[in-house]
């Protein structure tokens, strides 16, 4: 396939960002209607019976999914069971798939709705961020120590110093 052969190519650049725009829509659409499918699968166990023996043995080797991807919709399919909310988040691109795999170990039933709002439109980084706030870790404590004595070296006698054997 050459380029010339694209749609794309022979569109102007207002219709190809127009187009750009709704692939990515399309693009997330597909992606929410995989993750509530795999969600099913993954209630009903259905993986066991096509020779599985994991969601993820599944995603990877029946459904061709790379490992990265696969982990990512597993995630992203058992949170939106535990919180259909976030499913239209990600179709809508309120929320990235990398921001919910940050999130989805910080989030309880307590908090999910109020941390899912402050992770809308948000950066990696800032999600990150966010993530640091909910579970802050104690500062490193200082620590100063003796550095152990060095040891003695030994070394052997040069063939001057060598007693004469003989």
């Amino acid at each position: 396939m050459n380029k010339e052969s694209l749609p794309h190519f022979r569109l102007s650049d207002d219709e190809l960002l127009v187009e750009l725009a709704r692939l990515a829509a399309s693009e997330r659409r597909a992606t929410v209607r995989l993750i509530a499918a795999l969600a099913e699968v993954d209630t009903r166990r259905l993986y066991l019976g096509q020779g599985c023996s994991s969601l993820f043995v599944y995603c990877t080797r029946v459904l061709r999914l790379s490992e990265h991807a696969a982990y990512g919709r597993i995630e992203g399919a058992r949170a939106v069971r535990r919180w259909p909310s976030v499913l239209g988040m990600l179709e809508s691109g309120e929320l990235t798939l990398t921001s919910l795999s940050l999130l989805v170990p910080h989030l309880s039933d307590e908090n999910h709705e109020e941390v899912l709002l402050r992770a809308r439109y948000r950066s990696k980084r800032e999600v990150e961020e966010i993530v640091a706030a909910l579970r802050p870790r104690p500062d490193v404590p200082s620590l100063v120590r003796r550095l152990p004595r060095p040891a003695l070296t030994v070394t052997s006698p040069t063939l001057a110093e060598a007693p004469e054997l003989g």
